[in-house]
């Protein structure tokens, strides 16, 4: 145990005694080595910028219900506001005899088109009875001029004739299809009748009733869609930097964690008539692409738009860095065991970290303060940490090999 403690107490001589022979030596080496005191090693992570915005919680879309009036009137509606409503879920009705009358006069000018419609089909029939007679005329007739000669005024006329028929055909299967057309629409509403789904009370839409007009004034009703959106406005500042299709993160404080989306629409007129006194403020849209998403309509929420990123870059502390006019450096520890100046490319800055494209790799140890460097590739010196060095240390070696290993120390170049 003594023995050790001797072998310490010589190192602690040589290594004061060595220090102030360097330190007073001419030219000495010890006087232009650097004082490195704090290693960073390049990180590798993922850097997002991002642009912070307010917004407010809205309906995908809105959709307004109307009123036609009918001779029985309006009856009652058969929601309330705040009710949610399917594709098909009744809204309102009209009185019963109102109901009535509206359907018989339905009836009645279907079964008018029906009758049409048959008149067209008889028309029709002559039509292509006189048309195969005519051509059937045209073709085996061929009229003689008094010299002998054939001649072509009663085949040119057989056959203008012909023409003008086809016509007429055409004409009137064009009008049929109108007709069956419109049949096809007063059947549809007569079944809708006949289903309880009286004309005009039935909701298109799902969502929720958002509002009900009791005075009857168009529209009657507006829906909400249950699905939501986020809107807000930029700043001119902001429209520098923000363009439509970039990801988004909505938060909430009633909603745990970020809720995706995408930037699907900046408008380019401001919310308000341009001023010289206010600054223009430009409305936006986000659509979440979290399905998962309970926001609550009318709610307010932080934006974040995502206007840079990067993934797996290699990073330094922007206070490494050594800034010149033409180019920036780090100094790196290199596989020799010396200081290397190196040139770096930067990327993305952001709160503190720069991602290096070129110069540096992830893991490379990298001097945190390059002002203490006196000159690249010159000898280093950093701080010793003795709270490595412990009794464990020195008793799990003989005491030989722990004065060979400090003498190498001392005097090795």
């Amino acid at each position: 145990m003594k023995k050790k403690s001797l072998i310490l107490m010589s190192a602690g001589v040589l290594f004061i005694s060595g220090n102030l022979y360097l330190a007073l030596k001419d030219d000495s080496k010890a006087v232009r080595s650097s004082y490195i005191n704090k290693w960073i090693a390049t990180g590798k992570e993922s850097l997002t910028k991002t642009l912070q915005a307010e917004g407010v919680v809205t309906p995908v879309e809105e959709h307004h219900v109307y009123y036609k009036d009918t001779p029985g009137g309006f009856k009652n509606f058969l929601v309330k506001e705040g009710d949610p409503v399917d594709v098909g879920s009744p809204l309102y009705e009209y009185a019963g005899d109102g109901n009535e009358a509206e359907r018989d006069k339905l009836e009645m000018e279907k079964q008018q088109l029906v009758r049409e419609a048959a008149l067209i089909d008889e028309q029709i029939q002559q039509l292509e009875y006189l048309l195969s007679v005519s051509e059937s005329a045209t073709d085996n007739s061929i009229p003689v001029a008094g010299d002998g000669t054939s001649g072509t005024s009663g085949s040119s006329s057989g056959e203008l004739m012909n023409v003008s028929i086809e016509k007429e055909i055409y004409d009137k299967k064009s009008e049929k299809t109108r007709i069956l057309a419109e049949i096809d629409e007063y059947e549809d509403t007569l079944n809708s009748q006949d289903s309880g789904d009286q004309l005009g009370i039935n909701s298109e839409v799902a969502g929720t009733v958002k509002k009900i007009n009791y005075d009857l004034n168009n529209p009657i009703l507006t829906i909400i869609s249950d699905s939501p959106k986020v809107e807000g406005a930029f700043s001119e500042k902001d429209l520098k930097e923000v363009q439509e299709g970039m990801e988004v993160f909505v938060k909430s404080d009633l909603v745990k964690g970020n809720v995706k989306g995408t930037l699907t629409s900046i408008a380019s007129y401001p919310e308000q008539d341009p001023s010289v006194k206010t600054e223009s403020r430009f409305p936006y849209e986000v659509e979440l692409t979290d399905e998962q998403a309970d926001l609550i309509k009318g709610t307010h929420v932080e934006v974040a738009v995502v206007t840079d990123q990067v993934v797996n870059a290699a990073t330094v502390p922007e206070e490494s860095i050594e800034k010149t006019k033409k180019a920036s450096y780090v100094y790196v520890l290199n596989e020799l065991g010396k200081v290397e100046k190196r040139k770096i490319s930067k990327g993305l800055t952001l709160d503190g970290k720069v991602e290096v494209k070129k110069g540096a790799k992830p893991g490379e140890l990298v001097v945190k303060n390059p002002e203490a460097i006196q000159k690249a590739g010159d000898p280093f010196f950093s701080k010793l940490k003795p709270g490595i060095l412990n009794k464990k240390t020195f008793n799990s070696e003989p005491g030989k090999e722990i004065f060979k290993s400090i003498m190498v120390g001392f005097f090795k170049r």
